[in-house]
C-alpha cells in the first residue's frame, strides 16, 4: 500500500484551499475508493468540520487531576507532561467518519495545548501524520494560509503540496516571486477558477512556465459553494459523479475528477488509477410523442 501525505495551504486568504481539499477527498473515496484521513493545523473560519458535515463534534469527558473538561478531536491525544505516546487506536478512536470506511476526519479540537506546551505541536503533528500515514492511503493536511513555522513545517514533510493561487496579478507575482522549494512534488491549484479571466490556464502556464499537469482548478460552481458551505461536499460528488455530459454540473465534475488524478498521480498512483466514471456518450430521453430527444428533460 502507498502511504503518501499531501499538504494543502495558499499564502493568502481566500484561495478556497479547504474547500478545495475537502471536494478531492471526496472525490478520492468516493470515485477512486483510496482511504483517507483528513488533518487541519489549526482552528479557522469556514474550517473542514464545516465543509464536511460533521458539525456536531464527537467529544468525550476527560477527567485530569482536579478538573474536567470535555475535549474533542486533537485535545483527546495525550499531552506530553503525562509520558504516554500516540497510538493507532487513540487515532482511530479520535476519528470521525465521513464516508464509513473510507474518510474520516480529526477535528482541531478547543483545547490549548499549543499555549501549555510551547514547541510541542511540530511533534504532536509529526506523531499523527506518520500514525495517520499506516492507517490509510492517503493522508491530507490543511495547512491553511500565511506562511508561519508550523505551516513552513508541514510543507518539508508533505510527499505532495498543493498550493492554493487566485487569479489576480498582483498576487500571484507576490507568490511567485519567493516561490519555496518543497521536498515533494508541487502542483498549483486555482479554486473558484473562472475561464473567462486575463490569467485563464493558457497564460498563467505561460507566464509562469508551468508544466501540464502543474496547475489544476476547481470551476467557480455557485451551487456547489452553497452545499459545501452547508456540510454537503461528500453528498453532492456522491451524487455526480457518473453524470453525463448534458448535466448542469458536468464541466465542473470533470475538472475536479481531473485535478484529482493529478494529485492522485503526484503522488504515486499513476498505475493504480483508472479513468473518472463520467459517461462521455449522450443517452437523452426520447419523447413518446415525437421519439425526438428532448432536451427540456435535462434540466437538473
Amino acid at each position: 500500500m502507498i502511504e503518501r501525505m499531501v499538504a494543502f495551504w495558499s499564502e493568502e486568504d481566500g484561495c478556497g484551499i479547504t474547500s478545495g481539499m475537502a471536494a478531492v477527498a471526496s472525490v478520492c473515496a468516493d470515485v477512486w475508493q483510496r482511504k483517507i484521513i483528513l488533518l487541519q493545523s489549526r482552528n479557522q473560519e469556514g474550517d473542514l468540520c464545516q465543509k464536511l458535515g460533521n458539525g456536531a463534534r464527537t467529544q468525550i469527558f476527560v477527567q485530569e487531576e482536579d478538573r474536567s473538561e470535555r475535549r474533542d478531536g486533537w485535545d483527546q491525544q495525550p499531552a506530553p507532561d503525562r509520558n504516554q505516546q500516540p497510538t493507532r487506536e487513540r487515532l482511530f478512536a479520535c476519528l470521525i467518519p465521513v464516508v464509513r470506511g473510507r474518510m474520516y476526519y480529526l477535528p482541531q479540537g478547543d483545547y490549548k495545548k499549543r499555549e501549555k506546551y510551547p514547541g510541542y505541536m511540530k511533534e504532536e503533528m509529526r506523531q499523527t501524520i506518520d500514525l495517520a500515514e499506516q492507517m490509510s492511503d492517503l493522508t491530507f493536511v490543511d495547512c491553511g494560509s500565511g506562511r508561519d513555522d508550523l505551516s513552513e513545517f508541514l510543507l518539508s514533510m508533505a510527499d505532495v503540496a498543493v498550493i492554493g493561487i487566485s487569479q489576480e496579478r498582483q498576487n500571484l507575482d507576490a507568490y511567485f516571486q519567493n516561490r519555496h522549494v518543497y521536498r515533494g512534488n508541487v502542483v498549483y491549484l486555482v479554486n473558484q477558477y473562472q475561464q473567462e479571466s486575463i490569467y485563464n490556464k493558457k497564460n498563467l502556464n505561460r507566464l509562469f512556465r508551468l508544466g501540464e499537469e502543474e496547475l489544476t482548478v476547481i470551476p467557480g460552481n455557485p451551487v456547489f459553494r452553497h452545499v459545501s458551505d452547508r456540510g454537503k461536499t461528500e453528498r453532492f460528488i456522491r451524487r455526480h459523479m457518473q453524470c453525463r455530459f448534458y448535466d448542469h454540473q458536468y464541466d465542473f465534475m470533470k475538472e475536479l475528477m481531473q485535478t484529482t488524478r493529478i494529485i492522485l498521480k503526484a503522488a504515486g498512483y499513476e498505475k493504480t488509477i483508472r479513468s473518472p466514471p463520467l459517461k462521455m456518450q449522450p443517452a437523452l430521453p426520447y419523447t413518446k410523442l415525437t421519439g425526438q430527444r428532448d432536451c427540456r428533460k435535462l434540466q437538473i
